[in-house]
């Protein structure tokens, strides 16, 4: 039936605000959501690693948001993050004072993310754009100490948990990155673009990182497996390529006693066709104490060695070092800790004080000094450490951190002091 003329703006009218109906009411039952954060942290260092004591400050300026809405059965979020750092004692002599100033972006990314309703319900979530490289053990992409904690990469990647089990994969670049935040460095050429000021990027590599995680599935133990191929894109040597195959167990054994134990075998390939090998071993157990104040006393012990492919240790990535005094990779190296910790409440109310003790006991099993060391050794013995650490948070989101000790060798002692002071909004 044809409308008359008069009735047709009329019923454009209607079709319109039938369609705004629509949207709102999908709008009103799937939000847009806005979220944000920031966080400014300081950082004062003095350590002797055996040239002497050297003083180094850091400041920190990080902002994140995120906007999301539902789409289907999920919800879309698209983040950006952005980190702002002032390093002065970085500066080469004759350098650029622009060089002092690092800003980057420190994610960029779009994610799908279906929610449980329930708890045991399965969840997954897909991600696309720049994000940290993430893995279990904490021993191969996370070093606290570094401008970026996380080694970050572009790329994408798929997690999905299905009641007690956990399953991720993610593939990135590094090649984008600012040279200065990437950590994965192995080969002569990698060092000598870190300090060309006129090469900005990271070299072309790639990570594949897949893991495969169950939580309480025996004894009360969580058990996991790891898998990292890391791939060198550039055209010409040296090149170097390598594996990494993980299995981890954590969890209580009784109700006052814990365990965390990682075992990581590495297979690296240098251009020259050349295969080395290597093991990272480590495992802590961990005694609740008795007491309100009391916290725990823990035994650690953590194992890395390896062997040919031109390798004297295990082909570390981007982790933690060894200590504050001696700063090396966790390679070609044993170390064991003895440490006790507590928490006691202090003013104002509900703020909280943890300090902690802890003794290591470091060796070199080769007894060579590893390359730019300049801790004296005798022998596979490099010293024995000796830290104190006071943790005082007085609310949510603000922190400060007190770190001192000293790396007592054969010769000298080689002290080491970092203040650490952070809110986060």
């Amino acid at each position: 039936m044809r409308l008359p003329a008069l009735a047709r703006p009329a019923a454009g009218w209607i079709v319109v605000a039938s369609l705004a109906l629509a949207a709102g009411t999908v709008l009103q039952a799937q939000p847009v959501v806005f979220e944000w954060s920031a966080a400014l942290e300081g950082t004062g260092t003095l350590i002797d690693a055996g040239a002497g004591p050297a003083v180094d400050s850091r400041d920190l300026l990080a902002a994140d948001a995120s906007l999301s809405h539902g789409l289907g059965s999920g919800e879309m979020t698209y983040s950006a993050g952005v980190g702002f750092f002032y390093i002065p004692q970085e500066l080469l002599p004759g350098a650029n004072p622009v060089d002092q100033i690092l800003f980057y972006p420190s994610q960029l990314a779009v994610s799908w993310e279906l929610g449980p309703v329930r708890t045991r319900d399965p969840w997954m979530k897909a991600t696309l754009g720049r994000m940290d490289a993430r893995e279990p053990t904490g021993l191969l992409l996370e070093n606290p100490f570094a401008l970026h904690p996380l080694q970050l990469m572009d790329g994408a990647g798929f997690e999905l948990r299905y009641q007690e089990f956990y399953v991720s994969a993610a593939v990135g670049y590094l090649g984008l990155l600012d040279k200065r935040i990437n950590r994965v460095l192995f080969t002569t050429t990698d060092f000598q673009e870190l300090l060309d000021p006129s090469q900005y990027a990271a070299p072309a590599r790639g990570l594949a990182i897949v893991r495969l995680e169950g939580e309480q599935l025996l004894a009360g133990q969580s058990l996991g497996l790891l898998g990292i191929w890391q791939k060198d894109f550039r055209p010409a040597d040296p090149r170097f390529d390598s594996w990494y195959f993980g299995a981890m167990a954590s969890g209580q054994i009784l109700p006052f006693l814990r365990q965390a134990s990682n075992v990581i075998v590495g297979v690296g390939v240098p251009s020259d066709g050349t295969a080395g090998a290597g093991v990272l071993l480590s495992s802590e157990l961990a005694l609740k104490l008795p007491g309100a104040l009391l916290h725990e006393t823990w035994l650690s012990v953590l194992w890395a060695s390896g062997q040919g492919g031109g390798l004297s240790a295990f082909p570390a990535l981007a982790g933690p070092p060894v200590s504050l005094a001696f700063d090396q990779p966790l390679s070609d190296v044993v170390k064991l800790e003895v440490g006790a910790d507590a928490s006691l409440p202090v003013q104002p109310s509900g703020a909280l004080l943890r300090p902690a003790l802890a003794t290591r006991l470091i060796l070199v099993p080769s007894g060579m000094v590893p390359a730019g060391s300049l801790v004296p050794m005798s022998g596979a013995y490099v010293g024995t450490e000796i830290e104190a650490d006071l943790r005082y948070q007085a609310i949510s989101g603000f922190t400060v951190e007190l770190r001192a000790g000293g790396l007592i060798t054969v010769s000298r002692v080689l002290p080491y002091v970092l203040l650490d002071t952070g809110v986060k909004l």
